[in-house]
């Protein structure tokens, strides 16, 4: 029982222990939260209510007990189904029996009576609290939290990848690879317009020396005098 009780369900533990005596012979374990602010709100959800154990580990009989005299301690508690559970869990001799482990776990209300004998007679043990629904709340919130701020990351980056493919379309290198085209389709004209009016210079000088054979002779006489 420590065991699972040791595990992660377990958030607080508390000594405890009770005394049975033959002038008080009865304890009840009716554990109650300490604190009554927001009492509505805990009834209206009972994943925040803490639930109580009681883990019973040792019973030590006081060597005042009579001698030879028989104590025994019973147990009445709900069990299965909201049945009711009356036994015995310890008995002891006076005089010879001083501990006894019990190790018992109790998981609701119950009540201790002194059966036979007069004790007195000590229980000694943990009370568990257990806050595993409150847990649960808690890791669901942040649970949601999580997932609302990994989806936020996720919307940012996307953002960031839309802007950046808008960013890479409205760059000018449409302008550039028109300008491109532009100087491509005008550069094969403008040199066959230069060839042509070449051309056409050429053929023009060749005219003239064909029709004025004279002016032709001068401007070579003068050429040879330059010389």
């Amino acid at each position: 029982m420590a065991g699972i009780l040791a595990g992660n369900d377990v958030e607080q533990e508390y000594l405890w222990s009770c005394t049975l005596s033959g002038s008080d012979k009865e304890y009840s374990w009716a554990p109650e939260d300490p604190t009554t602010e927001g009492k509505e709100d805990e009834e209206n959800d009972g994943n925040v209510k803490p639930g109580h154990r009681l883990l019973i580990k040792s019973a030590i009989l006081m060597p005042s007990a009579k001698k030879d005299e028989v104590t025994i301690v019973q147990i009445e508690s709900e069990g299965y189904n909201k049945k009711t559970v009356i036994v015995p869990i310890c008995a002891m001799k006076g005089g010879s029996d001083y501990q006894q482990y019990v190790d018992l776990l109790v998981p609701t209300k119950a009540k201790f009576s002194l059966l036979q004998g007069k004790g007195p007679i000590h229980f000694l043990g943990s009370h568990c609290v257990d806050f595993s629904g409150f847990r649960d709340v808690e890791a669901g919130d942040s649970e949601e939290e999580d997932e609302a701020t990994e989806d936020d990351v996720e919307m940012e980056e996307d953002e960031k990848a839309v802007k950046e493919k808008g960013d890479k379309k409205e760059t000018p290198t449409k302008e550039s690879k028109v300008d491109e085209k532009a100087d491509k389709k005008t550069t094969p004209k403008e040199d066959k317009k230069r060839k042509a009016s070449a051309e056409q210079a050429k053929s023009e000088e060749k005219k003239k020396k064909v029709n004025d054979p004279v002016g032709s002779a001068i401007e070579k006489a003068k050429k040879s005098s330059a010389k």
